[in-house]
């Protein structure tokens, strides 16, 4: 434990072991998934058994696949992870309406608003989610690969049944017995649902097109057709990847589809890990901050509780008491309803209302951008209009002790603000 770092390269704030330890750990689970893919894969997988007559399983073998494994893996894993390190290293607010002005010269910055502890940040959370719905994607097809054991539509040319070989005479289906092949091939004969090349490459590249979606602000109800055909690239690579199976007999066609469902899910399942939903765009797809531990999450105005808190990363978090007086300033003043800060504190434009709890932690935001009053590839005349309808924009900004959020105001520090959505 006391060999641990005790702040990050991209914070200069202390961190505790225990949020340090979190993150390790993500790393930790991912190596063990790739462990226990290859683990998997030596185990025999149940045997399914088969008839001689079935027309599905009587194609040839394909000796050359049309994407092998190892294509496959470069295509849904490198290049999402070229692509996801050259945009949060180089490209990520460069088309930015707001840069801000280099030394008072009135030029301004060609890399955009965000600083490298920012680009850092969003590197480690777009790996992080990459790395984790291709394991999670490895060994879930390969558990379920082991334990169906179906034959794939190729297994007849694999088996090479003896020449006397027939089906049983009372319930008319053979089993692996009768096979003369390769063992190693019959052995991959019985692994056809789900497609491992399909749940793989979805997600690699729906992930892609996830995390691409969030940055372009592809739901920002704009409509611009070049965002979307962006975002399809990847999705369409995908499944050609899958289709290829179809065509050289190495799966069925529903194999093929819960393959791709598959990676699907995991895909979305491990980028909401990270990122926000893309139905919120004024986040700019935005790695969430830090983890913290140690209070309940607010309920957004508006939203009525039924007993479990709402899911908002944006929303403040306080303590018991606050939420007591809070609520009580509700009951006296409806107006309360949309307040952005509980009314111990005064409401002032621009500020961060930040948490005494989080700071038990030592919480420390993250990946925003230092001048967070307009959307990325909003034109500057348009920037009022956006903060009107969205009130406040989603922070995650670094601030290092003893800054506040604000010039003049001495605010309390471990939290974002609160976003009330708007539309655009």
């Amino acid at each position: 434990m006391a060999q641990l770092p005790s702040k990050l390269p991209f914070s200069k704030k202390r961190l505790r072991a225990r949020i340090i330890i979190s993150y390790i750990l993500d790393y930790v689970f991912i190596i063990g998934f790739a462990v226990g893919f290859w683990a998997l894969d030596a185990i025999e997988p149940y045997h399914q058994h088969f008839s001689l007559e079935n027309k599905s399983l009587q194609y040839p073998f394909a000796v050359k696949e049309r994407i092998t494994i190892q294509e496959a893996l470069l295509i849904s894993i490198v290049s999402p992870l070229v692509i996801i390190v050259l945009y949060s290293l180089l490209i990520d607010g460069l088309f930015s309406h707001h840069k801000t002005l280099v030394d008072g010269s009135g030029r301004r910055k060609l890399t955009g608003p965000y600083r490298l502890k920012d680009r850092l940040w969003e590197l480690n959370c777009g790996i992080l989610g990459l790395l984790l719905s291709q394991g999670l994607a490895f060994v879930t097809t390969q558990i379920l690969k082991n334990a169906c054991g179906k034959p794939r539509p190729d297994l007849i040319d694999r088996c090479r049944p003896a020449p006397d070989s027939h089906d049983q005479p009372v319930f008319g289906l053979s089993n692996s017995t009768i096979c003369t092949g390769d063992p190693a091939l019959i052995k991959d004969g019985f692994r056809s649902w789900p497609s491992g090349h399909s749940s793989s490459s979805f997600a690699g590249l729906f992930y892609l097109s996830l995390y691409l979606s969030g940055k372009m602000h592809i739901m920002d109800k704009r409509g611009e057709v070049w965002k979307a055909i962006i975002v399809m690239v990847p999705i369409l690579a995908a499944t050609l990847i899958a289709v290829s199976r179809i065509m050289d007999a190495r799966h069925h066609p529903f194999d093929v589809i819960t393959g791709s469902l598959l990676g699907v899910f995991t895909a979305w399942a491990s980028y909401r890990q990270y990122f926000p939903s893309l139905s919120e765009p004024w986040k700019k797809g935005r790695a969430y901050p830090i983890r913290s531990w140690g209070s309940e999450p607010r309920v957004p105005a508006g939203i009525a509780y039924s007993g479990t808190p709402d899911n908002d990363d944006t929303v403040p978090l306080r303590d018991g008491a606050a939420e007591s007086s809070y609520a009580q300033a509700r009951k006296a003043d409806p107006g309360q309803e949309f307040s952005l800060a509980p009314q111990s504190q005064p409401v002032t434009p621009g500020v961060v209302y930040r948490n005494k709890h989080r700071d038990r932690d030592e919480y420390s935001a993250s990946s925003s951008e230092d001048d967070i009053g307009a959307y990325e590839m909003t034109r500057p005349g348009e920037r009022g209009r956006a903060n009107l309808r969205a009130n406040q924009p989603y922070d995650t900004a670094y601030y290092s002790p003893g800054r506040s959020a604000s010039p003049g105001n001495n605010i309390e520090r471990g939290v974002e603000p609160r976003h009330l959505a708007g539309e655009f």
